[in-house]
């Protein structure tokens, strides 16, 4: 999860120089609005660019799971 709470974080900020504002725990991922999916792709595509690759949602969700299996 925590690459999705880093892009969302992104997407917020991105999301504020529109004017707009959200709770902190909104979920861009998950909106239907257009500009908050907007705003979380800019987020994925500002990740791509400076990161070198795209995000790894499924390497993040095993170790979620293997942490979640432990306990």
């Amino acid at each position: 999860m925590r690459i999705r709470n880093q892009l969302n974080k992104l997407a917020r900020e991105f999301y504020a120089q529109m004017g707009y504002v959200v709770n902190e725990g909104f979920d861009f991922s998950a909106s239907h609005h257009p500009q908050e999916r907007m705003c979380y792709r800019m987020a994925e595509i500002a990740h791509e660019e400076f990161m070198g690759d795209r995000p790894d949602y499924a390497d993040e969700e095993e170790k979620e799971n293997a942490a979640d299996e432990s306990i």
